[in-house]
């Protein structure tokens, strides 16, 4: 009798524990960098697993486009790219797959963006990469009380500079342009540029110097960079001298910016700027942000932002994909007061958005993606080491040498091409 009750026993529970097992849902393993606000991401990934019955897995990894090409039999689904060169390498090397027959709010993945977005994470006419966030880079900080006390306007870039110059001659520097990055500086000046060269000559000849297909010493490029000189060489201009945008920390900035009494009121940053304000200033009591203002081309931004990308080509990873990308993603990560979250989805609400400073960089950004003016930063999208070196040594040289030295800086660069 106790054998059997044994027998039983042991009976219920094997076929209690392969129930379990036989019933456990599905699970989609996706993999990124970590990242700020990645509870957030977390969090909507829950409310889709919970929708579809599934379970989903965020696996932090320090470079997920290496980590495909050393794994390609990894578990993942799907990987946050956060680069477009990234997803064309992977797409070449048929690492990831086609998001072509994804259906996003029972759209083409190929209407949720401008042309621009969906060309530079295509290859052979398909596309691989979609988008879950952008960021701003073509943007100037102010310092508000100190702003209010003099006469400048924000109409055009020419009219900006026009204002500046009058107060450096009247004895303040109105800007702040610490740039200094250890190996990197340099780097800032490069979206210099990139804002210049866009609001002036449009995304035709941005997108051609993305691809180096104008030399350095263009005309075009030339006079875009004698704006920037405008800005930097001129006297009493920059709050302690050409010589601080090298030799200064950048992340210090906005402490100074935001200390001073007289000077350093305008910094020409993008939105790692809010990054480094300190706790106790408030965004539109205390500071503003502005894009930077137009020459030529309304509209006219530059920014970054993350790639996600197919890794396996179930119906499952591809449903989730697809959710991923919809206009209802990041509604909740919006909720939080302090969330920083810009949708790439071209159809998302912005009336979800609590914190106003990423409401009103949410309309900077989606104002240019209504045109097709965003444009993704050139020197990320630019054969390496040109965008992630040679640029950088030659605006240090700039820098150091001045107008004078500029042709030659130029046909010099010319060589790396």
């Amino acid at each position: 009798m106790n054998k059997k009750i044994i027998f039983f026993s042991l009976t219920v529970l094997i076929t209690t524990i392969f129930s379990l097992f036989a019933n456990d849902p599905p699970e989609v393993v996706i993999i990124g960098p970590e990242f700020h606000e990645q509870q957030y991401f977390v969090e909507e990934l829950n409310i889709i697993a919970n929708e579809l019955g599934i379970k989903i897995k965020y696996e932090p990894v320090s470079d997920a486009e290496t980590f495909i090409i050393d794994n390609p039999n990894s578990s993942s689904s799907i990987a946050i790219i956060p680069n477009p060169q990234g997803v064309v390498n992977l797409a070449e090397r048929k690492l990831i797959y086609s998001l072509d027959d994804v259906l996003v709010d029972n759209n083409s993945i190929f209407n949720l963006y401008p042309n621009h977005l969906v060309s530079i994470v295509s290859h052979e006419d398909s596309i691989y990469g979609g988008w879950t966030r952008l960021f701003p880079n073509s943007l100037i900080w102010y310092d508000i009380s100190k702003f209010e006390q003099h006469n400048v306007t924000f109409d055009s870039f020419e009219t900006l500079l026009s204002d500046t110059k009058k107060i450096a001659d009247e004895g303040s520097s109105p800007w702040c342009a610490n740039s200094e990055s250890s190996s990197s500086t340099g780097w800032i000046q490069t979206n210099w540029l990139e804002d210049i060269l866009l609001t002036k000559y449009g995304p035709e000849v941005y997108d051609k110097w993305s691809r180096l297909e104008i030399r350095a010493s263009n005309i075009k490029i030339y006079s875009s960079l004698k704006i920037i000189g405008e800005l930097v060489f001129y006297e009493n201009h920059i709050y302690n001298g050409t010589q601080s945008i090298r030799n200064n920390e950048f992340r210090n900035l906005p402490q100074i910016m935001l200390n001073d009494s007289t000077s350093c009121f305008l910094s020409w940053s993008g939105h790692y700027f809010k990054y480094y304000i300190p706790e106790n200033y408030e965004y539109l009591k205390d500071y503003g942000v502005v894009a930077v203002p137009t020459i030529n081309f309304q509209n006219s931004v530059v920014g970054i932002g993350d790639n996600i990308v197919l890794t396996k080509n179930d119906d499952l990873s591809k449903e989730v994909m697809s959710k991923i990308l919809s206009k209802n993603f990041g509604e909740t990560w919006s909720s939080h007061s302090d969330s920083e979250f810009i949708s790439a989805n071209k159809y998302f609400d912005e009336n979800t958005i609590t914190n106003q400073l990423t409401k009103h960089e949410f309309q900077i950004v989606h104002s240019a993606m209504n045109i097709d003016n965003f444009r993704y930063d050139a020197s990320e999208l630019m054969a390496r080491p040109v965008g992630a070196n040679d640029l950088w040594v030659f605006f240090i040289n700039y820098l150091d040498q001045g107008e004078g030295q500029l042709v030659k800086l130029l046909n010099n660069l010319d060589k790396n091409f």
